[in-house]
């Protein structure tokens, strides 16, 4: 966990120190923000933020002509750089199921892919049994605070009580591991990468319980102006139809 950390720190240290991009770069006035959420977006043992959300957006840099890079993508809590996704122009966050509650906060780039699946994952010796959705009410459910899955279990009508709220997925793969929650809410991917910084299999824990997901996108301040928004969506288009991408599709499966 203190890796992941530690990792994840450098690399918003660097987008902080890092010039911005020259004012004739198309996207010089865009800001992208990520978190750590495998196999979308996430920092690799090498401590390089990759992903099938980020390179799709390097791939899409490319063909609009900007000089974006890796450095220049900040890895933060979800819930902060939502907040300032919905309050700085030019604000870029990613990737965003886009949810009919958030339709209207935003505006969109996408979708980048198809929607990953999300669970709830149990420890297979808690012999949690989910026959409806009446039965969560009963467990503590581990949740990344302003994330979607949050509302959704929330909806679920789990007492907030509790709902186990953190703002670091190690921490709630650790908590899982130590019974300290019943259920963790997360894709399977995420869930492969954080048990394995733990050294636990996969073997130990199962998905219990499987939510309906959206697609992914970019999503965008409203403040920002549409014409930059279009470019990117056509630059986003026009990558979709290249090898490339769907070689990355098939890489972050």
């Amino acid at each position: 966990m203190r890796r992941t950390i530690y990792i994840t720190a450098l690399v918003v240290l660097s987008f902080v120190s890092r010039a911005a991009l020259p004012l004739s770069d198309p996207w010089a006035d865009l800001k992208f923000m990520t978190e750590e959420y495998p196999p979308l977006n996430f920092v690799d043992t090498d401590g390089t933020l990759t992903g099938l959300s980020v390179e799709v957006l390097l791939g899409i840099a490319r063909h609009a002509k900007s000089g974006l890079s890796r450095e220049d993508i900040a890895v933060l809590p979800w819930a902060r750089a939502y907040k300032d996704t919905l309050n700085r122009k030019g604000s870029v966050l990613f990737a965003t199921s886009r949810k009919p509650e958030r339709e209207s906060l935003f505006l969109w780039v996408g979708p980048i892919s198809q929607g990953t699946p999300s669970f709830l994952i149990a420890r297979k010796t808690s012999k949690v049994n989910i026959i409806s959705s009446q039965d969560l009410a009963q467990y503590r459910i581990g949740v990344i605070r302003g994330d979607s899955l949050e509302k959704r279990v929330e909806k679920l009508g789990v007492p907030d009580e509790n709902i186990i709220r953190s703002h670091d997925a190690a921490l709630l793969a650790q908590q899982l591991v130590k019974g300290r929650i019943d259920l963790w809410a997360t894709n399977w991917k995420g869930a492969e990468a954080q048990l394995k910084v733990l050294n636990v299999s996969t073997r130990l824990v199962e998905r219990v319980y499987q939510f309906q997901f959206n697609d992914n996108y970019f999503a965008v301040n409203k403040s920002t102006p549409i014409e930059v928004v279009n470019q990117m969506q056509a630059a986003l288009d026009t990558f979709k139809k290249t090898p490339e991408y769907r070689s990355l599709v098939k890489k972050f499966k």
